[in-house]
């Protein structure tokens, strides 16, 4: 399998396992955050597709942290978390980190320039989702402590 068909199938798997989480969660702002990681994982997608298919490139929307940080600040805690969701965040964060560190190295690897930069754009977007992923741990973890936080250190934008 070359790198763009194992792209695509690790983004299709990130936007199914995002939905899946979103289905499952009882927090209308938590919905909207796992829906919103989920789009953009069909955004990375779309992108790998059109490199490999030789046609236009699509934008990739970047506006995912200001988007969340939105969604955060509106959010009520859910009292309902279980250990188990917040595994399952984890597990996410550590893969999108995973599939970062694997599109850096193959845009080292890439002779292409368009194809090492979009490999780059994506890793960076990873490394957001990552972010967010960890702001959505230390919500459920103490959601109290984290509301008052008034920095947003956890999604700052780049």
């Amino acid at each position: 399998m070359n790198i763009l068909d194992y792209a695509m199938q690790v983004e299709k798997e990130g936007e199914a396992q995002y939905r899946l989480m979103a289905e499952r969660s009882n927090n209308p702002g938590m919905k909207k955050i796992l829906i919103e990681l989920a789009d953009s994982e069909v955004e990375h997608y779309n992108v790998f597709h059109a490199i490999r298919e030789n046609s236009n490139i699509p934008e990739i929307n970047e506006a995912i942290l200001p988007n969340v940080k939105k969604i955060f600040s509106g959010m009520k805690a859910d009292n309902g978390v279980n250990a188990n969701e917040i595994d399952q965040f984890r597990n996410a964060q550590l893969h999108e980190k995973s599939i970062q560190e694997f599109y850096l190295q193959k845009a080292e690897e890439v002779d292409a320039p368009s194809l090492k930069m979009m490999l780059l754009k994506i890793a960076e977007e990873e490394g957001k989702h990552y972010k967010v992923l960890g702001g959505l741990i230390d919500f459920l973890s103490r959601p109290e402590q984290w509301l008052e936080d008034a920095e947003w250190h956890q999604i700052d934008d780049y």
